[in-house]
């Protein structure tokens, strides 16, 4: 998982490189084109060889730690994935290698990230060992080691930053070689012009050097820093995801934990076999169980089919009987109301005959009461005579008159009599 180290031929032909050979050619193809001439830049960088190759490394190193600083993003959103599960315990050693490809199922980038590539080979570290023990110190040296690439990583960077003033030192006594060589005591103030034009080349390309030198240091200073703090961050994740995760036990157990391990692997496959068989059997049984259902169900279904379809004859047929006897009922009740109809009717008759006769019977008891008034009067009448009689003893012929008078009343009421008999 970890990159493979360049050659220092191959550094020397990697990207940055031929991006700053482009760069170069273009700078200086900007700077030599007829509108820069004359102007500041293309007197302190086309005056002298020596400010050419300054330029070159300048760019040459810029684009270096550009092309570094294009990977901080990547690492800078590594940092904020998971590529681990939470642990809720301490696990075995061998855990490493589930780990391990739970890992190797993240996206390539995650994997070829600085936290990627250090986990795997923490993991990896133990899966090949076995065992958790001096597994902090294999930490730490990862650590060292990515501390130990990053000096080795801005080497170039570096090198121009301190070979780049040399450079301009360089160019300032080429200058002053130039301009004082070959001179004599009496020629150099006839060539002072010359002499002092010479100077201030020679000072214009220490000033480029310093300038680039500088400016380099500068971006060297702020990549180097946020490269280490990215490798900071990566030491504590390693830390919180790995140092404290795993049991730590001897080396020398490991064979003996491997057997039990693997002693436990085969009973666990054969305890899964039998399982297998056993879960087969229950299926089968609850398969034929349940086809049995199914058909005792339908037969059940059947059955109460029928029963429903002798039920709703039954009910059918006690309809039609009920139906029948309530038309009997219905007829015996009209003909009892006819019946009951002609008693009323007689009854009817009779009360109207009886209110006639009771009719006659009050005209009769009318006349009854009349004639006792008479009577009333006559027995007071007779009550007199009587005592009349008895006074004068007379009492043969009153007996006689009274009779005669009966007579004379029967003979008065007997319509009335007749017709009481007839009712």
């Amino acid at each position: 998982m970890a990159a493979a180290p360049k050659s220092a031929f191959s550094r020397m032909l990697d990207l940055p490189f031929a991006v700053a050979v482009a760069l170069t050619v273009a700078f200086y193809l900007f700077v030599t084109s007829d509108t820069m001439k004359g102007s500041m830049l293309n007197r302190y960088t086309t005056e002298h060889l020596v400010e050419y190759v300054i330029v070159a490394f300048f760019i040459w190193g810029l684009a270096d730690v550009f092309f570094r600083a294009l990977s901080f993003p990547k690492e800078f959103l590594a940092l904020r994935q998971d590529f681990l599960p939470r642990r809720t315990a301490r696990e075995p050693a061998s855990q490493a290698a589930l780990l391990c490809a739970y890992l190797k199922k993240k996206p390539h980038w995650l994997q070829e990230s600085k936290l990627g590539q250090r986990l795997g080979q923490a993991l990896l570290h133990l899966q090949e060992k076995g065992s958790a023990d001096g597994f902090g110190d294999y930490l730490q040296a990862l650590a060292d080691q990515d501390y130990e690439k990053i000096q080795t990583n801005y080497g170039l960077v570096r090198f121009i930053c301190w070979v780049t003033p040399m450079f301009g030192f360089l160019g300032t006594v080429v200058h002053f070689g130039t301009a004082l060589g070959g001179q004599e005591a009496g020629d150099i103030s006839d060539k002072l012009p010359t002499v002092v034009a010479e100077m201030g080349t020679a000072f214009n390309t220490t000033t480029v050097a310093l300038i680039a030198a500088t400016t380099m240091m500068f971006a060297l200073f702020l990549c180097e820093r946020s490269e280490r703090g990215i490798i900071d961050e990566v030491d504590r994740r390693a830390e919180r995801e790995l140092l404290n995760r795993f049991e730590a036990t001897d080396a020398n157990l490991a064979p003996f934990i491997n057997a039990l391990q693997l002693a436990n692997e085969s009973s666990l496959q054969a305890m899964d076999s039998t399982i297998s068989r056993q879960l087969e059997i229950w299926s089968n049984a609850f398969q034929a169980y349940q086809r049995q259902s199914e058909q005792q169900q339908q037969w059940q279904a059947q059955v109460w089919v029928e029963a429903l379809q002798k039920i709703e004859q039954q009910v059918e047929t006690n309809d039609a009987e009920r139906d029948k006897r309530l038309v009997r009922l219905l007829d015996s009740l009209e003909l009892h109301r006819k019946e009951h109809r002609t008693q009323v009717q007689t009854t009817v008759d009779q009360v109207s005959g009886l209110q006639t006769e009771f009719a006659r019977l009050v005209e009769s008891l009318s006349s009854v009461i009349h004639g006792k008034e008479e009577l009333v009067q006559l027995q007071a009448t007779l009550t007199d005579n009587l005592r009349i009689l008895r006074e004068t003893q007379q009492i043969d012929q009153a007996l006689h008159g009274l009779t005669a008078a009966i007579h004379l009343m029967t003979a008065r009421n007997q319509p009335s009599t007749k017709e009481l008999r007839a009712a």
